[in-house]
């Protein structure tokens, strides 16, 4: 038999929100794309939303019966199938429907970005907010809303390759999103499981790739459609300054994110440093946004700012954010900093001084004879390494015998050497080093004989300076118990190195501390430590431990000086050493630094050894860029140039010899006309470079610091009217706790925390026995080893579908329900009707709605305030059978009853348009414009009044 598809008579039927009949089954449409349509089944059984041809369908009118009166269930069933309904609505009304899908926490200033991307047809936003502030929850914000509004369903994510974990984990566990991540070592098993002649960029809707994996497949890639991209730390992807050089890998990436921009409708550029110091690149960003924002003029290229300001960026500092919530005198989201610099005597250990002197001895030796800058490297690579820390050195001094060694074999031609040097040498860097470590094989302009000379008498000197012998090692062991008291609710400590041979110092010294009264640390401290060779999984892991510690040390290197939140775990961080980059230790910082940190304040330390190159840092890199925030509000990531850095690692700089000659460090070497007047060479590096104040001009004019023009009542509004339509959470306690125990498992409580004791087959995967979960999302923060259950949590999900299924709608008895209750307004009648209403966007917004109606039963004319009638206090007893059928039948019998619901369905589509208008103006047209499409009348709840005694 043909269908209504084949007659070409399913127009009117199939828009979203549409109830029809096929294969013998209630559906509701969900959307149609041309010849497919997608609907979901209303019956409770597998109500998996499918796609169907409309050619191959028999496609019916169809309506939910309306409840049989005869047919009277149990209260607390009914409660369950209308929490159920409720909570099943993915295709809501809330201002702010991403929520629904979200276990994200959002603060107002985060909401910002959302609302903008509310009021875009097209989302194509720059999102620039300081380190700390929580850009990948705002990112995530913004994608849900598109999943859920339907604008969106297939995602590119381009970010940088150590995050890609990351991202997949915070999509899942946020946002209840479902990302795969494509790189080259997973294809093999991607590929098993895909279709003949399918491709693994169709195959999944949200992908997630590393920029540089990208770049080099960009055709196979964007041959396939994907409606949003959202590239993270996007400052990697701006167009190379047009006269600074041009490298290939910054080519290509740019290059990728330009032409996949372009074939997207949505963008989300992130990036807490979007301007490099030059106007082009910082312009090429925005030329990814829109085109036309950037154009020719006589006098260069320029952008429109107003344009861009209005519609694409959201770029706030720190303090703009704290000026926002001062402005209605509000305590600020952020901690108090408490930093300070830690000097390192070197009186205390003369091996240690006779070591650093010999080596500037060979570190002058290279610059003098140095013909390029290689022999500067490896100096600097040198001094890097022993201010770090012994082991760290002797691992590269020992590289660079080797290194020379094996030279010396290759230039003799003795295949034995050689092959001895190569089972002598140790290459193995981490991430952390490998550029640095790669000069450690380089060869350099001094005479080899002198070389190996230099090197072996500093490696005797390296040698003498043990542990106890370590001053830097002996100031943490001190700083430790100190920093811990500071904080007695969060006695943990993050230390932060660069190097894997410090980290494994580090770890082996302090346990060994652990539990001496003597310079050691308190007894029961526990020493965790991540490095790069760990993967999320064991990170993860270690992250949870150490945060449910009651005292530890977390000794890391900077593979998680990004994308890595800490605030939960602890307030206190030290720098075990500088590391050459400004940006670095505002990242590390950001770690704890950040919103949601639990303490109120935070305390940072950074240990210096009291030497000429680690005081000229501390002044360049520490001090200078804590000037530099003050005075422009952020810190440049073109701070510290490599040539600044080489010229420091000169001891032949005339600032160098100050220092030195000092014998400690003094604090007038700080002021800033002494320090560079010291030294014209440092002074001209220092304007062109590091503080370059036109530069710096440059960057904050050109930049868009400062709040947006949407006020935070408009946003508290939102959430508070998004919350309340979703669910709040007492409603989903109270249903997760009855369903559960509807299924007869055993849940006991303690205060806000639950634990179930049994559990049925049929949900024992998502909460088995001993499964520890609350609703309090506060109390998750604090207690990492807590579940927290919210609206997307596969636990509410599996009990939604398991009351839906077993309602077996229409015939269910839950569908009519009485109980007495202490009421002053007669008997009443609550209708639940689920109402749905398409918004005519391009492409169409279904939403839908459950909403209680109250009328008096003996004048079902008469409509009744639902909030007072479904609240009242409970009464004694229990209606009798026979009125609640008599009542139910009586109402359901009302010849008015349609037109009152067709009448509530357009004023309730009103709204909806007038809300949408309000909040969301200019995202697309059709927002506002909303329309009903069907209702179904789900259950009736007769109230009896009983008079309190």
């Amino acid at each position: 038999m043909l269908g209504l598809a084949a007659t070409g008579e399913t127009g009117d039927l199939l828009v979203p929100g549409k109830v029809v009949r096929m294969r013998e089954r209630l559906w509701r449409v969900d959307y149609r794309d041309g010849a497919v349509f997608s609907a979901t089944p209303l019956d409770g059984r597998d109500n998996t939303p499918m796609r169907f041809h409309t050619r191959l369908e028999d496609v019916q009118p169809g309506a939910l019966p309306f409840p049989d009166a005869a047919t009277v269930g149990d209260a607390a069933e009914q409660a369950l199938l209308l929490d159920a309904y409720k909570f099943s609505l993915l295709h809501g009304t809330a201002p702010i429907l991403g929520l629904q899908r979200s276990r994200a926490i959002p603060t107002d200033f985060q909401i910002v970005p959302l609302l903008m991307a509310l009021n875009a047809e097209r989302v194509r936003l720059l999102v620039a907010d300081d380190v700390g502030t929580g850009k990948t929850v705002e990112a995530g914000l913004i994608l849900s809303e598109l999943l859920a509004r339907g604008r969106a369903r297939r995602i590119l994510l381009c970010v940088p390759a150590n995050l890609r974990d990351q991202w997949r984990d915070t999509l899942d566990t946020m946002f209840h999103i479902d990302a795969t991540v494509v790189a080259g070592h997973l294809l093999p098993a991607l590929e098993r499981k895909l279709l003949p002649g399918q491709s693994v960029w169709a195959a999944h809707d949200v992908v997630i790739a590393s920029i540089d994996y990208l770049k080099t497949r960009t055709e196979e890639v964007l041959a396939h459609q994907w409606d949003a991209l959202v590239v993270d730390e996007a400052h990697l992807a701006a167009a190379p300054h047009a006269f600074a050089g041009r490298s290939s890998t910054d080519m290509e990436r740019h290059a990728f994110v330009h032409t996949a921009a372009a074939r997207c409708r949505h963008l989300l550029l992130l990036t807490a440093t979007p301007h490099n110091g030059y106007s082009d690149s910082y312009h090429s960003l925005f030329e990814m946004l829109d085109p036309t924002l950037v154009t020719e003029t006589a006098f260069g290229r320029k952008l429109n700012r107003t344009r861009a300001r209005e519609s694409h960026v959201v770029q706030r500092r720190r303090a703009d954010i704290e000026a926002w919530y001062g402005e209605r005198g509000t305590k600020s989201p952020f901690p108090a900093r408490n930093s300070d610099e830690v000097i390192v005597s070197l009186k205390r250990s003369p091996d240690l001084r006779a070591l650093i002197d010999e080596l500037t001895g060979y570190t002058g030796d290279l610059y003098g004879a140095s013909t390029t800058s290689i022999g500067k490297w490896v100096a600097a690579h040198l001094h890097k390494r022993l201010l770090s820390s012994p082991a760290a050195f002797r691992a590269s001094i020992d590289n660079r015998l080797n290194a020379i060694r094996r030279q010396a074999a290759l230039d003799l031609g003795d295949q034995a050497a050689r092959a001895a040097a190569d089972a002598t040498t140790d290459q193995v860097f981490t991430e952390d080093d490998e550029l640095d470590a790669a000069h450690l094989t380089a060869r350099v302009d001094l005479p080899r004989n002198a070389e190996l000379d230099r090197l072996n008498t500093i490696k005797d000197l390296a040698a003498r300076v043990t542990p106890a012998k370590d001053p830097k090692l002996a100031e943490l062991l001190r700083l430790l118990p100190e920093r811990m008291h500071a904080h007695p609710n969060a006695r943990r400590v993050l230390v932060f190195t660069k190097f894997k041979d410090t980290l494994d110092y580090l770890e082996k010294n302090l346990s060994r501390a652990v539990g001496k009264a003597k310079a050691g640390l308190p007894d029961g401290t526990r020493i965790f430590t991540i490095y790069g060779d760990m993967n999320l999984a064991q990170r993860n892991a270690t992250f949870a431990e150490f945060e449910a510690t009651k005292q530890a040390v977390l000794v890391a290197t900077d593979c998680i000086s990004e994308g890595v939140n800490l605030q939960r775990a602890c307030a206190e961080l030290i720098h075990y050493e500088l590391p050459w980059n400004p940006n670095r230790i505002e990242q590390r910082n950001g770690r704890i630094d950040r919103f949601q940190q639990r303490e109120p304040f935070v305390g940072i330390r950074t240990l210096v050894l009291d030497d000429a190159l680690d005081a000229s840092l501390l002044y360049l890199i520490v001090q200078k860029s804590e000037q530099i925030r003050a005075d422009y509000g952020f810190v440049p990531p073109f701070l510290a140039n490599s040539d600044i850095l080489l010229y420091l690692s000169d001891p032949g700089t005339a600032f160098r010899a100050k220092l030195r000659a000092s014998g400690h460090l003094q604090p007038t070497l700080f002021d800033e006309s002494v320090l560079l007047d010291s030294d014209p060479e440092l002074a001209r590096l220092t304007e062109e470079s590091v503080a370059d104040t036109d530069v710096l001009a440059r960057v904050k004019e050109e930049s868009f610091y400062g709040q947006t023009g949407i006020s935070l009542t408009a946003i508290e509004d939102a959430l508070n009217e998004s919350r309340q339509v979703t669910g709040t959470t007492d409603q989903v306690e109270r249903f997760t706790l009855a369903a559960l125990r509807h299924r007869h498992a055993t849940v006991t409580t303690l205060g806000n925390v639950h634990t179930v004791t049994s559990a049925p087959s049929i949900v024992d995967d998502v909460a088995p026995a001993g499964h520890r979960f609350t609703f309090d999302t506060g109390l998750g923060v604090d207690d990492p080893t807590l579940d927290v259950v919210d609206l997307a949590h596969p636990l509410l999900r599996r009990l939604i579908d398991l009351t839906l299924d077993e309602a077996r709608l229409p015939e269910c008895r839950g569908r009519v329900a009485a109980h007495n209750a202490v009421l002053d307004t007669g008997r009443a009648a609550v209708l639940h009707v689920l109402f749905r209403y398409v918004a005519n966007a391009d492409p169409p917004v279904l939403l839908e709605e459950l909403v209680p109606l109250a009328q008096r039963t003996s004048d079902p004319g008469e409509a009744l305030d639902s909030a007072p009638v479904l609240s009242a206090e409970p009464g004694r007893g229990a209606p009798f059978v026979g009125d609640v059928r008599d009542d139910a039948a009586f109402t359901l019998s009302d010849s008015g009853l349609e037109a009152r619901l067709d009448q509530v369905a357009k004023h309730r589509a009103n709204m909806l348009a007038e809300r949408h208008g309000r909040l969301t103006a200019a995202w697309a047209e059709g927002l506002a414009d909303v329309q009903p499409t069907s209702h179904d009348l789900v259950a009736i709840t007769l109230v009896y009044p009983e008079v309190a005694r």
